[in-house]
């Protein structure tokens, strides 16, 4: 077996996305990521990177799912694992939440995972070491006020995930959802007020936000060789916030 590895991680310029890329970096992997908005951070962060790729490409989009994994293949020769980290919040009462607003977050969170998925099946089940991570979030099983459309998206990738990984698991191919709780230096906390933050931390028994670096380990573990076994898990990085 290879010691070559290959991962397309979505939405990993920024926040947990980036920890991610960050971390499989480190390890020795090679790995495409894609971003949406911010091209020159993006470009920025892949300079004097050999083995990073960023690529634009919208989750929503199936031509540009099928584009991301053609090009993670066609710069790296295979693709083993598939990390769906990008996400998007629209936070607005539920009498606000317009149509549209409700769609484009179940668009990018829900419906771009699938897309994924779906665009690197084929590669992902013929590696010896398929690994499909999606990253998901306490607000799944707790709600969060303002947060309709994102708990929807994010509750509906529990059933997602535990189907697709009943469907695949002959292939040897495993699906696990990693879900955090409030992180800092990620897009829900940037820019938030300190009472803000310290109100949020004083409901967790831990007291603290979590880093994107914990949730990034978490990620990483699922996508090794010694996580072979593990598949359908939910493994929660929130620090006992849902206890």
């Amino acid at each position: 077996m290879t010691d070559l590895r290959v991962a397309l991680v979505t939405g990993g310029t920024k926040g947990i996305g980036r920890a991610i890329v960050e971390r499989l970096l480190t390890d020795g992997w090679s790995v495409l990521t894609t971003y949406l908005n911010d091209e020159a951070n993006a470009q920025q962060f892949a300079e004097g990177r050999d083995r990073l790729c960023v690529l634009r490409a919208e989750v929503s989009s199936t031509a540009d799912c099928e584009r991301a994994v053609a090009a993670a293949i066609d710069r790296f020769g295979q693709l083993d694992h598939l990390v769906n980290a990008a996400g998007i919040t629209i936070n607005v009462p539920l009498r606000e939440l317009t149509d549209e607003d409700w769609e484009a977050v179940l668009a990018t969170n829900l419906s771009g995972p699938f897309r994924m998925c779906r665009a690197a099946a084929d590669a992902i089940n013929a590696s010896p070491r398929g690994r499909i991570v999606t990253v998901s979030s306490v607000a799944a099983e707790m709600g969060n006020v303002n947060q309709g459309a994102y708990a929807a998206s994010k509750a509906g990738l529990v059933g997602f995930t535990r189907t697709l990984a009943r469907e695949v698991a002959r292939t040897g191919t495993t699906v696990n959802l990693v879900v955090p709780g409030p992180t800092a230096d990620t897009g829900m906390t940037l820019g938030t007020e300190p009472e803000f933050i310290a109100a949020i931390s004083r409901k967790i028994p831990m007291q603290r936000l979590g880093q994107p670096a914990e949730t990034a380990h978490a990620v990483r573990y699922l996508l090794d060789d010694l996580a072979a076994y593990n598949t359908g898990s939910i493994v929660v990085v929130d620090g006992g916030l849902s206890m």
